[in-house]
């Protein structure tokens, strides 16, 4: 019977684990302690699978974060938000149910996003972006970019956009003609004039900044 009864205890001991989630290993230590003052549910001090799949929302602005390495552990996130961190280099990807992401003042000089598929809202504005590489997100509804060194952007891909910033940036002719849904434009600070935008004949724009 003693028997009996240890070996359910080991058992019950080593299934908590299971039970409770794996525990996750974080690239950034920042990050992962930014996390864990707010969805450290169980208080262990440690982030497991189950506390991250409950995280719809990331609010992580100011906490010295300097890699989005650890974006793919919340797979349920809705909104990620890094502002004012330094990151110079982010991928992000895969992430099924994000509709927002937000990195401005990070001093970015890279950015890769695919394979979003309800992305709606993205601002990285006041950057150092001289390109970015944007594929598969579809659902682009806001594109926010000002204040970055962009010199070209390919837009063609984004059907359902309706607001794009990209005031003050190194652009000098931009085309729109893809973007039949689109309703504003700033292009204030670049060396656009009216005769440099491409527009859609069905598109009603408005457009601010265009040089005369």
């Amino acid at each position: 019977m003693m028997k009996i009864k240890i070996f359910t205890t080991v058992c019950l001991i080593s299934g908590l684990p299971f039970f409770y989630g794996q525990t996750l290993e974080f690239k950034d230590k920042n990050f992962e302690k930014a996390v864990l003052e707010n969805f450290d549910v169980n208080k262990n001090g440690v982030l497991e699978s189950t506390e991250a799949g409950m995280i719809t929302n990331l609010f992580l602005v100011k906490k010295g974060i300097t890699t989005t390495e650890d974006l793919h552990l919340f797979k349920n996130v809705k909104m990620i938000v890094l502002d004012d961190n330094m990151i110079p280099n982010i991928v992000v990807n895969n992430l099924d149910q994000l509709e927002l992401f937000s990195c401005t003042q990070c001093k970015i000089s890279s950015f890769k996003a695919e394979n979003l598929k309800n992305l709606t809202s993205l601002y990285l504005d006041n950057n150092l972006l001289e390109s970015i590489s944007l594929t598969g997100i579809p659902k682009i509804d806001q594109l926010t970019l000002s204040l970055n060194q962009l010199k070209t952007i390919n837009l063609l891909q984004f059907k359902v956009l309706r607001k794009l910033n990209v005031e003050h940036n190194k652009l000098q002719q931009i085309d729109i003609s893809g973007n039949s849904a689109l309703q504003t434009l700033n292009i204030a600070g670049n060396k656009i004039r009216k005769t440099d935008i491409k527009k859609s004949t069905k598109a009603e724009v408005t457009i601010f900044g265009a040089e005369e």
